[in-house]
Parts: C-alpha cells; sequence; structure tokens
C-alpha cells in the first residue's frame, strides 16, 4: 500500500491526471521489442484492442484469438477445460506466450494454461505469425502473443450470469496523480459446466465439469522525470473439474520496469520479471504436482537513426525452475544477445535482426530474419521475409522420470530447429484493408516419443505450407472482419497429417451500431477437417454467434451474447464436447 500511495500521490483533477502510456492504433511493440509502426514493418500481425474486447463480450480469450488467421484453438471440454493455440500449423509449444513482456509458459510442459487469464484483466493483444527468435529467443517458432494487462486508472463493475448456471463478477478501481496511477482489479468465477468427454473418451463420466477462478490485477506507474517505473501483477487460481478428476492451478506474474531516454533519440526499457505456477492434480488412481518458476531480466534499446533508419537492440537473462514434487528438480539459465535494423530506402524497407542465445543446458543457438518491402502505390506494399527459429526442450522432456518407464525424458535432447519463409500483399485505404499471406515453415529435431518405452528423442521432421487472407473495413456504424487459412501441416517422414490442425478455416464479424447507444453483431467460424489420435478424422463444423449491447444510461449498459445458435453438436478434439447453445446476459458499469 505505501508503494500504491508513493506512484499515485497526491490525487489532482482528471484534467491534470497523468494518464499511462497508450499506443496508437498503428503502433505495435512485440515485433521488434520497441514501437514501430505496423505499416513499416514486414511481419503478419494483429491487434486485439481492449474496445474489441468489449465488443465482443467474449467468455474468455481463446474466443477471442480462434477468429484471428492463422490461429486455431483446440479446448477439450467446457471453459477452464486444457486449451492449445497453434500459429500457423506449428505446435502449441512453437508459440511463444507473453504477458507485458514476461514468459509465462510453463518450465515444465512449455506449454500456457489460457484458462489462467481472465478477458478483464487485458488491455490489449498483439498476435506475431512467423518466427520471431531472432527477437525474443527459445519458442517463437510459430509466432508471438502477447497480452497487456489493463493499466488506465478507470473504475468499473461487471456482472455476467448465464448458461451452465454460470456466474462472474469482475471490477476494478483507480486514481491518478499528475505524476503517477494505480489501477486495482479483480474478478470472480463460477461455472457448472457440461461434461468434458463423451463415451469415445478415454475417462469419460458423465458428469458435469465446472469450474471455478478468482484473480487479481495491479498495475501501477510513476513519473520520474526522467522517465517512468512501472509495476503490474497478476495472479490467478483456477479449480476445474475432468470428468472423473479435478484440477487446481495458481499462476503468479509480477513485472516492474523503468522507461527512460539517454537522448530525444536513443530510448531504453529495463525490465525485471517474475512467471511461477503451480499445478496439481488429481484423477483419482493417481496425483500429479507441479511446480514452475521463471525470473527474468531485460535491457531493451531503440535508436532511431534519421534518414539511415532505426536500430534496436539489448540483452536478457532468464532463469528457470521445475520440479514435480518427487522425482526431479531442475534449473537452467539462458541469456541471450540481440539486434534489429531497419532502413528505408525510397520505396523499399530493409529489416533484418539476429540474436544469440547461451543456454546452460543446450549451448548456443544462433538466429536470424531477413525482410525486405516494396511500396507499390500508397496503398499497396509487397513484403518477403525469411527467418530462423528454435525450441529448447522442457524440463519434463529432458528430466521427467514418465510413467512406469514409459514416456520417460531425455537429458541429451538437442533443441528443434526451424527455418520459415512468407511473402505477403497489402492494400490499406483510409476504411478498408486486405492483406494475404503465403507461408512455409520446416521443423527440424522435432521431440517425440519413440521406441518401446517411448523416450523423448529428436527425430520427426515436419513441413507446414499455408495461405491466409484477411479483409478488414470500419466506416460509419459498420465493422467488417473476415478472413480464410489455408494450410497443410504434415509429418514429413510418415506422411501424416499433424493432429489438431484443420486444414482450412475461417470467420466473419459484422457489427453494426444502431443509433447513439445500442449495437448488434454476429460471428460466424467455421474450422475443418483435422486428423487426431488412433487415425481419426473429425469432420468440420461451424459456429454462429450473436452478441447485442444497450447503454441505457450515461454509465450502465446491458448486453447479450448467444453462442452456437444453430446447436451444432461438434468434438473439438476426439473423445471431447464442444459446448452447445448457450446464453449470457451482462450488467456493466463504466462511468
Amino acid at each position: 500500500m505505501v508503494l500504491l500511495l508513493v506512484l499515485a500521490s497526491p490525487p489532482v483533477g482528471a484534467d491534470d491526471a497523468a494518464q499511462p502510456h497508450e499506443l496508437k492504433p498503428d503502433l505495435v511493440i512485440t515485433p521488434g521489442r520497441a514501437e514501430q509502426s505496423i505499416h513499416r514493418i514486414v511481419d503478419a500481425v494483429s491487434v486485439i484492442t481492449r474496445a474489441d474486447i468489449e465488443r465482443s463480450a467474449a467468455e474468455d480469450l481463446p474466443d477471442l484469438l480462434r477468429l484471428l488467421p492463422g490461429v486455431d484453438v483446440v479446448r477439450t471440454g467446457p471453459a477452464g477445460a486444457q486449451t492449445s493455440v497453434f500459429l500457423r500449423g506449428t505446435n502449441s509449444n512453437h508459440v511463444l506466450v507473453l504477458v507485458d513482456g514476461i514468459r509465462v509458459s510453463s518450465t515444465n510442459t512449455g506449454a500456457y494454461a489460457w484458462e489462467l487469464l481472465p478477458l478483464d484483466q487485458i488491455e490489449r493483444i498483439e498476435v506475431v505469425r512467423g518466427p520471431k527468435a531472432s527477437v525474443w529467443g527459445s519458442d517463437a517458432i510459430g509466432g508471438v502473443i502477447q497480452v497487456f494487462t489493463r493499466s488506465r486508472p478507470q473504475p468499473y463493475a461487471r456482472l455476467t450470469v448465464g448458461s451452465w448456471d454460470s456466474t462472474e463478477f469482475a471490477g476494478g478501481w483507480g486514481a491518478s496523480s499528475e505524476r503517477g496511477r494505480f489501477n486495482l482489479s479483480a474478478g470472480y468465477r463460477d461455472s457448472g459446466g457440461f461434461s468434458a468427454q463423451n463415451p469415445d473418451g478415454f475417462g469419460f463420466d458423465p458428469d458435469d465439469d465446472g469450474l471455478t477462478a478468482v484473480n487479481f490485477g495491479l498495475n501501477a506507474a510513476h513519473d520520474l522525470g526522467g522517465g517512468q517505473l512501472r509495476l503490474s501483477v497478476l495472479a490467478s487460481d483456477t479449480e476445474t473439474d475432468f470428468d472423473q478428476g479435478r484440477s487446481d492451478a495458481e499462476q503468479l506474474l509480477a513485472s516492474l520496469s523503468y522507461e527512460g531516454a539517454f537522448s530525444p533519440s536513443w530510448t531504453h526499457h529495463l525490465v525485471a520479471g517474475y512467471a511461477g505456477d503451480r499445478l496439481e492434480s488429481d484423477f483419482g488412481f493417481f496425483t500429479t504436482g507441479f511446480r514452475s518458476e521463471r525470473s527474468e531480466f531485460a535491457w531493451q534499446h531503440a535508436a532511431d537513426l534519421g534518414a539511415a533508419g532505426a536500430l534496436r537492440f539489448g540483452v536478457d537473462y532468464t532463469h528457470e525452475v521445475g520440479r514435480d514434487g518427487v522425482a526431479f528438480d531442475e534449473r537452467r539459465s539462458n541469456t541471450g544477445v540481440y539486434a534489429g535494423f531497419d532502413r528505408p530506402v525510397g520505396r523499399w524497407l530493409l529489416q533484418a535482426t539476429a540474436r544469440v542465445d547461451d543456454n546452460s543446458e543446450f549451448g548456443t543457438e544462433v538466429t536470424g530474419q531477413l525482410g525486405v518491402g516494396y511500396d507499390l502505390t500508397d496503398s499497396w506494399q509487397l513484403a518477403a521475409s525469411w527467418g530462423s527459429g528454435f525450441r529448447g526442450p522442457n524440463l519434463n522432456e529432458q528430466f521427467s522420470p514418465g510413467f512406469g518407464g514409459l514416456f520417460a525424458g531425455n537429458p541429451e535432447l538437442e533443441p528443434e530447429s526451424s527455418r520459415s519463409a512468407e511473402a505477403r500483399l497489402r492494400w490499406v485505404n483510409d476504411a478498408s484493408a486486405f492483406e494475404v499471406s503465403v507461408y512455409r515453415t520446416r521443423v527440424d529435431d522435432l521431440v517425440a516419443f519413440e521406441g518401446e518405452a517411448f523416450q523423448a528423442v529428436n527425430i520427426a521432421r515436419v513441413d507446414i505450407k499455408g495461405v491466409e487472407a484477411e479483409y478488414r473495413y470500419d466506416a460509419g456504424p459498420w465493422r467488417l472482419r473476415a478472413n480464410a487459412t489455408l494450410q497443410q501441416a504434415e509429418n514429413r517422414d510418415s506422411g501424416a497429417d499433424l493432429l489438431r490442425r484443420p486444414d482450412r478455416k475461417g470467420s466473419l464479424t459484422l457489427d453494426r451500431r444502431l443509433g447513439r447507444h445500442s449495437w448488434l453483431g454476429v460471428e460466424w467460424f467455421v474450422s475443418g477437417k483435422r486428423q487426431d489420435v488412433g487415425s481419426v478424422t473429425l469432420p468440420s463444423y461451424t459456429l454462429l454467434n450473436l452478441r447485442a449491447g444497450w447503454q441505457f444510461l450515461p454509465q450502465w449498459r446491458a448486453e447479450l451474447r448467444a453462442d452456437n445458435l444453430l446447436d451444432d453438436d461438434y468434438e473439438p478434439a476426439f473423445g471431447f464436447n464442444g459446448a452447445s447453445r448457450s446464453v449470457f446476459v451482462s450488467l456493466a458499469w463504466i462511468p
């Protein structure tokens, strides 16, 4: 509390209050770890703002991500169930997940528990599709998803009730001064859920599988004159039923950062962060427990060289700890150094980045990315890029004793490596934007569990080809988003398709304001056929969703969301149920 008083004292009028630094709609941070115009980069980037989140009335973050091109989401049951996110056909552990610049995936499994990140704690999301290991290091083979937590000192409260006896409450409060601000937020969610599995599931039990979740967030900043000090904390605790089992997951994320400048053209960003999570599961006949901790330090720089271009460089250090409570207690560290350079030359844009990682377990990895863009006209741009990437094996893959001698880790594992190429055509005018991308990624030394004991080995090779197309329109009361993805992700040795990645997918969202105080929107989503375990081919499915809102008083509004209006019966994964028709109603106070 003392820290909050220092950061926000003394209160002043709203006109004089210091506001958090907010990115303009055409600026992004994630591709280069520094602010860049989205029109002056060669990367494929999607941005979800707080306004987009409010407009969607979505149940959770995966429901938003699946509407983006190149993003596939698989949830094994109701809200709170294990969720996998794939970027451009790569594995779920080929996606680097960041919260306020800090890595948050488990050191044990390499995956992130998306159910631990509530939408009401999120201000902005940036999704970079394509390799970014030359900037961020390990894991960023398929791309990067970065979440920025809420920072504005705006009070709010929201109550949501709906299907499956669901109740959710979220609220926040903050204050600001000439030199600082802070925001406190908290949320609670309870849902009876539905049965995660159907009779094809390996542990089918027809009972409902619900969840109970609580979360707390703190975001504060203080102006030091020559720079700004920021603090961000996010804590969550989620209990989830899974047929005959139950899981309890806790997460704590914290970062302390300083942004300053050595000169008007040279800025720097110093960050210290911590990510810890605990997962304990009881399946009746056996229990598991995993603890993951990661400490991170980074010093990032951005220098504007005028007509000569822009330079970005930095260094980061990460220390990881993984425990299963019984068989292993392992730790490792990684030091990375990176540099990137942008150079505009007439209608041309040249970009290059390189990075060297030194890991205490698997040694040195060098990655790079080259990109070129050309402005055909003021509206049309052609771009191409090539990049390499890698993923270091997670601690489970290296040190887990397995189960009865099966599925054991392998300390001799080497990092997976990748090479990706992409070409993109983009068109932009005042109200519309269209872009189409063609890409290919090859991954070598993929970790797989092979042999009589199914031990982890570097053996698999993957080839992924794809096309993405997206159209956006914003004018007057109308807002349209439409995209489609075609992809082929296969094992180069066996020719088999990679599991749970559809050959095609698409979505369309259309919103319209009905006067000044109400709005109506529709979502259409389709997922194509996909391979699953046991050589099963799952059929395609379509979801139609509706959302509406009405601001009946200046500070009050009501919202409605209806999902799967056609009540389509589908399996997101073999043996697991998709959600049937559902309805949620919200009452929100936003002064």
